[in-house]
């Protein structure tokens, strides 16, 4: 079903030349770029975005070119779509030249009329004084678009290379009048200090073993590439000042060829190798390195097979499912179909089970308010969820940056309730409802004066405004004032827009 979701025009002159008011006045009328609107809407899951471009009156110099890239803006959101490159003839000359010589692949079309895009960028030699080119794309849909509207930014290139300008074009007018774009307000939770970071990390290292074997060749196959991952996260952590390691453990496993208990032996020496590899050349004291045993790694099968084209695959799942003595489990998957699936699946797929992972655990030192600011840009995973949200405070909230180290503390910590809500609160402010759902559905404590606040707000953004109503008065009567400023703000949009509950899930309990 196709859904018109705004009827934003754009009809504005684009200038040949911005360095001064003065100087864009003059040329305006000799040179520039008209857009003639045809479609932005909603068509099921995508979103139709078709315009022209008439350039009958530009006047392009022969080594100049213009890139005009049409955003999609919606409050602080944005997406930039494909750009169109207008090139002058010698230019475009230059410039293909130049990929042909450097071995570019072709990314660009000419004098294509039939408006069918095929690149991210479009690239057209203006050639002919009355040239339109139609502009046809269809991107992913996203909640956020459905009030946004359509700028243009462009670009002016000169003979040398050198950029001349930039220019964004706001000059757009709706059929309707502007919907009021609330300004929600939150109540942030301040995340509890976590009494001793611990941290791990885990690297897997699919080893080459011959059938039966346990010593480590790093000369064997692909084993010095495997083994180098594990040494790289070594000595990565290894060196790190803000890191102090606890363990090392090295886990075996093996395929399940033979019985269980040779296979439970096997991934034990194994395991045990690859501790004497790295514990004789790493600087982490070799006391700190152990050994684990995974056995046979079935659940390393069942997840080999999810993608694996074999015969009697379900069967084969079934008898994993459903078998629990590991050694029949095997001998029945022998028997299928005169043994031809397990032919197969042991050629290509028990291969892969043969492998160590390396797992190190250790513990990160707190940090001071500026290192925090420094290292949640470079090693975020070192921060508490307390220092995350002590770097968000920095920030004015609402501003993109305090939004986003938010956001970045629910993705560090995705099964927190103070994390999932106030990344979910962050993302309301940015206008993103599809991050904020997602959020919101992980909360656990649905009853907290907070969650209702966000939830109300979700409702108000996404235009059902009776639960909007319902879950801000609820909020405000719990003690939350931001709820009542939310109230003020449904108010506002509510004449504004009809009300239209969304076919999504319900986020309300049952």
């Amino acid at each position: 079903m196709k859904r018109r979701i705004y009827s934003y025009f754009i009809l504005f002159l684009l200038s040949g030349s911005f360095i001064t008011q003065a100087q864009q006045q003059q040329t305006q009328q000799k040179e520039h770029i008209r857009i003639i609107p045809k479609h932005l809407e909603q068509e099921g899951i995508n979103m139709r975005v078709e315009m022209i471009f008439d350039m009958s009156n530009l006047d392009i110099q022969s080594m100049e070119s213009r890139s005009l890239t049409p955003v999609l803006v919606s409050g602080k959101k944005e997406l930039e779509l494909p750009k169109v490159i207008i090139k002058g003839a010698r230019r475009f000359k230059a410039d293909r030249r130049a990929d042909k010589l450097n071995g570019n692949p072709p990314t660009t079309f000419a004098r294509d009329q039939k408006g069918k895009i095929t690149s991210s960028i479009y690239t057209i030699e203006k050639y002919n004084k009355k040239e339109t080119i139609p502009y046809k794309i269809s991107i992913p849909y996203r909640e956020w678009m459905e009030n946004a509207v359509l700028n243009l930014k462009e670009e002016v290139t000169g003979c040398c290379g050198v950029q001349e300008g930039v220019m964004v074009y706001k000059d757009v007018y709706s059929e309707a009048a502007p919907k009021y774009a609330i300004e929600p307000k939150f109540r942030y939770l301040v995340p509890d200090k976590e009494q001793e970071k611990r941290r791990s990390e885990i690297e897997k290292a699919y080893l080459d073993f011959p059938q039966g074997k346990s010593d480590i060749d790093p000369y064997f196959r692909n084993n010095r590439t495997e083994l180098d991952k594990i040494n790289q996260m070594i000595v990565k952590i290894a060196t790190d000042g803000d890191i102090t390691v606890n363990s090392v453990e090295m886990r075996g496993y093996a395929s399940p060829e033979s019985s269980q208990g040779y296979n439970y032996e096997l991934s034990s020496k194994r395991a045990q190798a690859m501790r004497e590899y790295f514990a004789n050349m790493s600087t982490i004291p070799s006391n700190l390195f152990r050994t684990g045993v995974g056995g046979e790694d079935w659940d390393g099968l069942k997840s080999l097979l999810k993608d694996y084209r074999v015969a009697n695959k379900n069967e084969i799942l079934r008898i994993i499912n459903t078998v629990y003595d590991l050694d029949e489990r095997e001998r029945r998957i022998r028997k299928l179909s005169s043994g031809q699936p397990y032919k197969q699946i042991f050629r290509d797929l028990y291969p892969k089970l043969r492998r160590v992972d390396c797992e190190i655990n250790y513990i990160v030192r707190d940090f001071t308010l500026d290192e925090g600011k420094e290292r949640i840009q470079k090693k975020p995973k070192l921060l508490s969820q307390n220092e995350m949200y002590q770097v968000a405070r920095t920030y004015p909230e609402g501003s993109r940056e305090f939004n986003q180290t938010l956001i970045t503390a629910r993705q560090y910590f995705p099964d927190n309730d103070i994390a999932n809500l106030n990344g979910a609160a962050a993302a309301l402010s940015e206008g993103d409802t599809e991050l904020a759902e997602e959020y919101l559905y992980k909360v656990q404590n649905t009853n907290s004066p907070e969650y209702a606040n966000c939830l109300g707000v979700f409702y108000t953004l996404t235009g059902n405004f009776e639960a909007a109503e319902k879950y801000l008065k609820k909020a405000e009567a719990a003690g939350v004032p931001e709820a009542a400023h939310n109230l003020d703000e449904l108010d506002k949009v509510r004449p504004q827009q009809k009300q239209e509950v969304k076919k999504r899930r319900s986020l309300e309990p049952e």
